[in-house]
């Protein structure tokens, strides 16, 4: 059954001149291409770099336990480049409500191989 989903993630991390935005924006493309729309707000703040990423969408998953594993299994084999945002993050929040119907936009299940 499709689900709206909404996830709230904070990234926070010393301030450098790397681009932050674009490192973050690059990975949430590659998890939630075609799932969903973001937005970035990105502030530099005490030598902190301070980015919040507000992602909203549809997707098949059924409770916020199965949006964090999804986050969690795509993202193992990245967490040791130094150009990866999920070694800043410092919160989330999460919340999954199913749809019953979702009239002509409905999702179909994804084939995991």
């Amino acid at each position: 059954m499709p689900s709206e989903f909404t996830l709230d993630l904070c990234f926070i991390r010393e301030h450098t001149e790397s681009p932050f935005s674009t490192i973050i924006e690059r990975q949430l493309n590659e998890l939630f291409a075609g799932k969903g729309t973001w937005y970035i707000d990105l502030r530099e703040e005490e030598g902190l770099d301070i980015a919040v990423a507000e992602i909203k969408g549809m997707a098949i998953w059924e409770s916020e336990v199965e949006v964090l594993r999804y986050i969690e299994e795509s993202v193992q084999s990245d967490l040791t480049s130094e150009y990866d945002c999920w070694n800043h993050l410092q919160g989330y929040q999460v919340k999954v409500s199913p749809k019953a119907d979702a009239g002509c936009c409905r999702l179909k299940k994804e084939a995991h191989v």
